[in-house]
C-alpha cells in the first residue's frame, strides 16, 4: 500500500481537528419524578359540604375534581398522587375512590378520614370494607374525640397498623403532645404528621415551646413529616414565594426527620391562594435540590412510595 500523500494527509488531520473542537452535548440534568402526597378534589355538591371553605372565599369555594387537577399534575411531572380527603364525611371516603377510580395511573393512593368513628363500634366493618380497594392507603384524623383517648381508640389503631395502612395527623384538633403519645403507644403504626406539624408562620422566629414539640416527635421514629402547604402555613396571605421565608422551618424539619423520613405535599388546590402549581413546587425544589440528588429523590417519590405502599398499585 503506497503512503498517503502530504494532502490527504492535512485533509484528514483538519476533520480531526474540526471534530474535536465540536461542542459536546451537554447531559440532560436528571429530573426528579414526583409523588404528590397532599391533593385535595372536592365538590360543593356534596351532601355535607366543606365548613372550612367560606362562600366568601373567591378563589376555593367551587369544584376541584380530576379534570381541574390532572393537567396541573401532568404539567409539572407528578407521576403519582395521594388524594387526602378535605372534609370529615363518612360517604366521601368512598367517593374519593370512586372520582379517581378512572385514573388509577395517576391517582395511586387515598387518605380518607374516620374522625368521626374511630372508637366506636361503627369502625371496623367501615374501615374493613374500604380496604378492599389497595388504593384506600390509611385516614386522615383532624376532629379529636373530647376527653382522654380511649381504649377502643387505640384498638382502632392497632387495627389500621395491622392491616398495613397509615395515619395522617391534622394538627390543629390534635396536638403534637397527642401525636407523640399515639407514636409511643402504637409504635408499629405509620403516622405522618401533615404540613410539618401545624406550623404557624408569621416571619419571626419559630415559638420555642411548639419547637420543642416538633423535636419530641420526631424522636419516635415511626413518623414522617409531611412537608406540606408551605404557603397554608402563612398567616398573612398572600404567602411570599421566597425561600428564606421558609428556611427555619425547613432547616428544623430536615434537622429533625432527616432524609428518610420527609415526604412532599402540595396542599393544591389551597395553594391557590398563594400562587399557581408550579410555583409552590419551584419554593420546595429551591431547599431540597441543594441537599443532593439522592435527597430530593426521597423528598419527592421514594419516601412516599415506601410510606403509603403505593409503588407497587402501577396499574
Amino acid at each position: 500500500m503506497k503512503p498517503l500523500s502530504t494532502s490527504i494527509r492535512q485533509m484528514f488531520l483538519g476533520v480531526a481537528l474540526t471534530l474535536s473542537c465540536l461542542p459536546v452535548a451537554a447531559e440532560k440534568p436528571e429530573v426528579t419524578p414526583i409523588i404528590d402526597c397532599h391533593v385535595h378534589l372536592f365538590t360543593f355538591e356534596r351532601p355535607e359540604g366543606l365548613g372550612w371553605i367560606k362562600k366568601d372565599n373567591k378563589i376555593l369555594y367551587r369544584d376541584f375534581l380530576v379534570k381541574d387537577h390532572k393537567p396541573i399534575a401532568e404539567a409539572n411531572g407528578v407521576i403519582g398522587v395521594v388524594v387526602v380527603q378535605a372534609g370529615q364525611s363518612i360517604p366521601d371516603n368512598q367517593w374519593n375512590l370512586d372520582v379517581t377510580a378512572d385514573h388509577k395511573e395517576l391517582y395511586r393512593g387515598v387518605v380518607g378520614n374516620l374522625s368521626l368513628v374511630i372508637g366506636t363500634d361503627k369502625f371496623k366493618p367501615l374501615f374493613e370494607k374500604l380496604c378492599k380497594d389497595k388504593r384506600y392507603v390509611g385516614y386522615r384524623l383532624s376532629g379529636r374525640p373530647e376527653g382522654e383517648f380511649s381504649e377502643a381508640f387505640f384498638r382502632d389503631l392497632k387495627l389500621t397498623a395491622k392491616e398495613g395502612r397509615t395515619l395522617d395527623i391534622l394538627l390543629g384538633g390534635y396536638s403534637l403532645a397527642d401525636a407523640a403519645e399515639i407514636a409511643q403507644r402504637v409504635p408499629e403504626l405509620k403516622i405522618i404528621i401533615d404540613h410539618m406539624g401545624g406550623v404557624a408562620l408569621d416571619g419571626k422566629p419559630l415559638d420555642p415551646n411548639w419547637v420543642k414539640s416538633f423535636r419530641a416527635v420526631a424522636k419516635h421514629t415511626n413518623v414522617t413529616c409531611k412537608i406540606s402547604a408551605l404557603y397554608g402555613r402563612v398567616k398573612k396571605q398572600p404567602a411570599p414565594q421566597e425561600i428564606g421565608f421558609y428556611k427555619e422551618v425547613l432547616d428544623l424539619s430536615w434537622e429533625c426527620y432527616g432524609e428518610d423520613r420527609i415526604v412532599y405535599g402540595s396542599d393544591w388546590p389551597v395553594t391557590r391562594t398563594s400562587g399557581d402549581y408550579a410555583s409552590v413546587l419551584k419554593l420546595t425544589r429551591a431547599y431540597f435540590d441543594s441537599k443532593g440528588q439522592v435527597a430530593s429523590a426521597k423528598l419527592f417519590y421514594k419516601n412516599a412510595a415506601l410510606f403509603y405502599g403505593i409503588s407497587e398499585l402501577a396499574p
